[in-house]
């Protein structure tokens, strides 16, 4: 199985998402399972986990879920921040998991969504992660779909 690879110090251009953190102490599969539950989704695993570096010798490998939508449907991606070689963002508070929505006006909006996820009981806390602090996410582009 070979990973994606890309230095966290090279983001490039700005990504147009709305970006979710997660704080949800279950493993990935089931808070996939939640949220498909929740919104009639159906998010797939990526073959392959993607690879980060998180220094110039430390390399993290995450898993990632994507629902692709047709074209009345955004595009989603859930990933897991904790990896084989630490935190994609390890701010405080720290997440358990990012979710990623392009178009979610599509899909009703980011305050639909952050209502719905209150409603998942294995969530402890979700909100929109501050678009001022996107840039701190260099692991973006190490996204399958992205």
């Amino acid at each position: 199985m070979s990973a994606k690879r890309i230095k966290s110090t090279q983001l490039g251009a700005e990504i147009d998402v709305d970006i979710f953190a997660i704080h949800a102490q279950i493993p990935p599969h089931y808070m996939a399972w939640c949220l498909d539950d929740t919104f009639s989704s159906k998010f797939q695993r990526q073959d392959d986990t993607f690879s980060v570096f998180l220094s110039k010798i430390t390399e993290s490998k995450h898993v990632e879920y994507y629902f692709e939508g047709s074209e009345s449907v955004c595009e989603m991606w859930l990933v897991e921040n904790k990896g084989s070689g630490g935190l994609l963002y390890s701010g405080k508070p720290t997440p358990d998991y990012w979710l990623l929505l392009r178009a979610a006006d599509e899909l009703g909006g980011t305050d639909e969504w952050i209502n719905g996820l209150k409603t998942i009981q294995s969530i402890q806390m979700s909100y929109i992660f501050p678009i001022e602090k996107h840039a701190k996410l260099t692991w973006l582009r190490a996204l399958s779909h992205l």
